[in-house]
């Protein structure tokens, strides 16, 4: 082994312990005075806790002095960072007082001194490959970003500076970080905080840099632009009359917030009837669905999901009567797959929670073995928000009972101003992308006992279900016709049963270079492929690193369906032009 690699796979952990442990020891009764006032000033816990990613993806929980209250509005959201940070909480963060408990971190081996810092667990979906890099070491209580500029350094220059470090681990690099973050700290120096200023999340970043430029509308093509968010176009106001009888059948059943809030009500429901102590999530999925179990304090494991032949594969968990496993089919193909798993988990006794977000409107979206069903109702209609939870068996402990339609106003706005912007009313559609971001951002912290909003009820229950699963079947058929001709060579096809799939997105496969390559592509001609969520806790490239999500939602006619192929054929000759 090299002096470097000795370095950084055994000395740097080996001095990240001593130092933490001693640190520790000879800050405590920094730390006991810092947690008795923050108690008395902002309230209880002193200390909370935020998953993020770390080695190779890990999501651990970092620990962190509290450094705002606890205040939401009326619609029941916590209130802006800004109207949250008191002056003593502003004390804290300049002084970096409140990340002093990430020495914890360090001892346990989530963490080490030096190392990039470890950001929220939403911002993995928007990561590329080479940014990925980042997590292939420890995170760090500081880093070469950090001593370079800290949260005022735009997101592309925080990144390299990330990946230069990850690229040239060394002793000597390590202490000069530490001695010039040591000097900052003593001069309060390069501190903002984020929801005072005008640095952005990443996620709202990445979706403004993508989009700012718009799209261009080519031949065949109904907007200026295909996929993307849904858009309001003024006839919400009036939807048909209706009941939503065709969700999946459930003796109990409620509608959420989201989608996130319809999996914390099962989970908390199941945690009233059985002694629950982990929870198996499956290792392709999107990291908010995690959320709700971390915030109950359980323990969740992960469980590999790929995609092989044609068909997914699902690694059942070794759960138990004390497991509760969530497991979800994809893209509103094929559901037997996924229900034979379950039929297997049930026997053991598991609890079920099975996400139909993806299958919502196939021929049999749930299993009948299904404990609770969960979906996120958004992905499909135009509606602000909206979930929806079913017990299939007995009475729902809770019920979501809080009014939420000041929590859509400025979503509803944003979608209203997308319609604008695709007819030509406006030019502009920064405001209404960071609007939806912000919004999306938001959803980690609204109070889990939200209920939907009005009108995204009234257009559920009014939904021409019909209408939308014969346009989506159509239309992913008509995208199987037209690149039947790429199927086996530039990519791998998906099989679908026009009878009894609906699918939410037509997923196509193909090597990770040529997927992304084909995403940049058709979005510079403004067609927009949903980004898919990464596997975590270093799980091997699967199906996220060579999956594209076409679009074919009920928005969108067999000419815009041609335009999209047309656009992949271009792309393929353009590719094999170059070649030569």
């Amino acid at each position: 082994m090299s002096h470097k690699g000795l370095y950084r796979n055994v000395i740097k952990r080996l001095l990240d312990i001593i130092l933490s442990a001693t640190a520790l020891v000879a800050l405590s009764p920094l730390l006991m005075v810092t947690t008795l006032l923050v108690r008395i000033k902002l309230g209880k816990p002193a200390v909370f806790k935020q998953a993020r990613p770390g080695l190779k993806e890990k999501i651990f929980n970092l620990y962190k002095f509290r450094s705002m209250t606890n205040e939401v509005g009326e619609d029941g959201r916590l209130l802006p960072d800004a109207q949250r940070l008191t002056k003593f909480g502003r004390f804290l963060r300049s002084s970096s007082l409140d990340e002093l408990l990430e020495l914890v971190n360090i001892l346990r081996g989530d963490m080490s001194i030096v190392g990039p810092r470890p950001l929220s667990i939403y911002y993995l979906p928007h990561y590329p490959a080479n940014l990925r890099r980042r997590h292939d070491v420890r995170p760090g209580l500081t880093g070469l970003a950090q001593v370079n500029g800290r949260n005022n350094l735009p997101w592309d220059e925080r990144f390299e500076l990330d990946i230069r470090y990850v690229d040239n681990v060394s002793f000597g690099l390590d202490l000069k970080i530490i001695l010039d973050t040591a000097l900052k700290v003593l001069k309060r120096a390069d501190v903002s905080v984020r929801g005072t200023s005008q640095v952005k999340d990443y996620g709202p970043y990445c979706i403004l840099k993508e989009e700012r430029n718009g799209g261009r509308k080519v031949e065949n093509m109904t907007y200026s632009e295909i996929g993307s968010y849904f858009w309001l176009d003024g006839k919400e106001n009036s939807p048909a009359p209706g009941k939503a009888d065709w969700l999946p059948a459930a003796e109990d059943s409620a509608f959420t917030f989201s989608g996130r809030n319809a999996i914390y009500l099962a989970i908390r429901d199941a945690m009233e009837e059985h002694d629950i102590r982990r929870v198996y999530v499956p290792s392709y999925c999107c990291v908010s669905m995690l959320q709700s179990f971390i915030d109950l304090g359980l323990k969740t494991e992960f469980y590999k999901v790929a995609h092989s032949d044609g068909a997914f594969t699902y690694q059942i968990p070794d759960a138990d009567e004390h497991s509760a496993v969530l497991i979800m089919s994809y893209f509103g193909l094929d559901t037997s797959a996924a229900h034979e798993v379950i039929a297997k988990l049930h026997e053991r006794g598991a609890v079920v929670i099975e996400d139909i977000t993806h299958s919502l409107l196939c021929e049999t979206p749930a299993s009948v073995l299904s404990d609770y069903i969960v979906a996120s109702l958004r992905k499909w209609f135009a509606i602000p928000t909206g979930g929806w939870t079913g017990k299939t068996q007995g009475k729902l402990s809770f019920r979501p009972d809080m009014d939420s339609n000041h929590a859509v106003e400025e979503k509803i706005a944003g979608m209203r101003e997308k319609y604008d912007y695709l007819t030509g009313k406006i030019d502009s559609k920064e405001n209404f992308l960071l609007t939806q971001a912000k919004f999306d951002n938001d959803l980690i912290h609204v109070d889990r006992m939200l209920k939907i909003d009005d009108m995204s009820l009234k257009l559920t229950e009014g939904a021409d279900i019909s209408s939308v699963r014969e346009t989506r079947r159509k239309n992913a058929l008509a995208l199987l016709s037209y690149l039947k001709d790429l199927d086996g060579s530039v990519m791998e096809l998906p099989e679908m049963d026009p009878d009894k799939d609906t699918p939410l997105f037509l997923p196509v496969f193909m090597n990770t270079e040529d997927r992304d390559e084909l995403r940049r592509y058709l979005v510079s001609r403004g067609m927009y492929c949903t980004v898919h969520w990464p596997e975590v806790m270093g799980a091997p490239a699967g199906v996220r690193e060579n999956e594209l999500s076409l679009i074919c939602d009920q928005r969108y006619t067999d000419g815009d369906m041609k335009a999209i192929a047309d656009a992949v054929h271009d792309w393929v000759a353009q590719k094999g032009s170059e070649a030569q």
